[in-house]
């Protein structure tokens, strides 16, 4: 779906994409809550056990991400498009132990790419890292190969596996936890 006439706010500027900030009009214009909807996208992720509405989309705005100084959650914003095609996040942001975790979705089917995924977590990890003084950022999945992105791309190191840990696709499924320690800002 075409974001007609949003006005986007650039957050954190990247090559080929840009992190936005989320709002209002977003919710009620984009097609981010429909991406909930999508078995598919969700194969992966803990969600998709009830449907997603737009007004279920904009209460998720309004509580968890207004003025949530403990989650960073900023909209994936294809450049020569024009359209969001995603978001991702820090949550659970800790300033005292300088730690977070990191997640998120590309939701447009015709934009699943590693290399916009890589691209969007190379930008928010290093404002994580640079801006808000992050030492530990660490993530989980169901998707092994989730894991395995993070590890060879992104120098994230496995941390353990909770064994059987989510019920998801018929079965329980083990979480395959990741981190990276950052001793100083990158370069």
């Amino acid at each position: 779906m075409i974001n007609q006439e949003i006005q986007f706010d650039v957050f954190l500027k990247g090559d080929n994409l840009d992190l936005v900030g989320l709002t209002e009009e977003i919710v009620e214009k984009s097609n981010w809550y429909n991406w909930f909807n999508n078995e598919e996208n969700m194969q992966t992720m803990q969600k998709h056990y009830f449907p997603n509405s737009r007004e279920d989309q904009m209460n998720f705005f309004k509580n968890e991400i207004c003025g949530n100084k403990n989650k960073l959650q900023l909209g994936i914003f294809h450049k020569i498009d024009q359209v969001l095609i995603g978001t991702i996040s820090l949550s659970n942001i800790d300033y005292l132990n300088r730690k977070c975790e990191i997640g998120g979705l590309i939701g447009e089917t015709k934009y699943k790419s590693i290399n916009y995924w890589l691209e969007a977590n190379r930008i928010l990890i290093r404002h994580a890292v640079d801006t808000l003084n992050m030492h530990r950022i660490h993530g989980a999945s169901i998707a092994k190969e989730v894991s395995i992105f993070y590890e060879r791309l992104l120098g994230f190191k496995t941390e353990g596996i909770l064994k059987q840990d989510i019920y998801k696709n018929g079965s329980f499924q083990d979480v395959y936890l990741f981190a990276r320690i950052f001793e100083s800002a990158i370069n």
